[in-house]
């Protein structure tokens, strides 16, 4: 009798968990969230520069360069320093919602557009925009940050 209740058991035991774990799905996004897409438009103005890993920006005002990327897509440098470009042109990023990487397409150039790494962190509230790049060197390696200015 203890033999067949233990079987009985076993066999309820196991149809419950088979009909258990069959009948919860968990969606993946149930809510419907959305995650937005990251506006890198606005007139960016470079705060520090690094360059090989070491911090040089108290060794020249860099505070005068802008980045202007416009919505329309459109990019503008202003007083100019080196940079992955040195004329106007167009600006896209890989991905809307995670740009990892900005693209400059200058006016009157052929050929592929330049790409560089970024990342687009909130530091201290603000908005920052790293441009990780190499100048034709690859022993020299700079890292521009840059805070969108009002």
């Amino acid at each position: 009798m203890k033999y067949k209740m233990k079987v009985y058991a076993l066999a309820a035991m196991t149809a419950l968990l088979a009909v258990s774990c069959d009948s919860y799905k968990d969606p993946e996004n149930p809510d419907k969230l959305v995650e937005a897409d990251k506006n890198v438009s606005g007139t960016w103005q470079l705060t520090k520069v690094k360059r090989n890993s070491v911090d040089i920006s108290e060794q020249m005002d860099f505070t005068k360069f802008k980045l202007h990327l416009e919505e329309s897509g459109r990019y503008s440098l202003e007083n100019r320093l080196p940079f992955p470009v040195s004329a106007d042109g167009f600006w896209e990023v890989d991905d809307p919602t995670y740009p990892f990487s900005l693209s400059f397409n200058e006016d009157d150039v052929l050929g592929d557009p330049v790409t560089v790494e970024i990342s687009y962190p909130i530091v201290d509230g603000r908005r920052q925009l790293t441009i990780t790049h190499s100048p034709g060197c690859n022993l020299n390696s700079y890292e521009y940050v840059f805070v969108k200015s009002n």
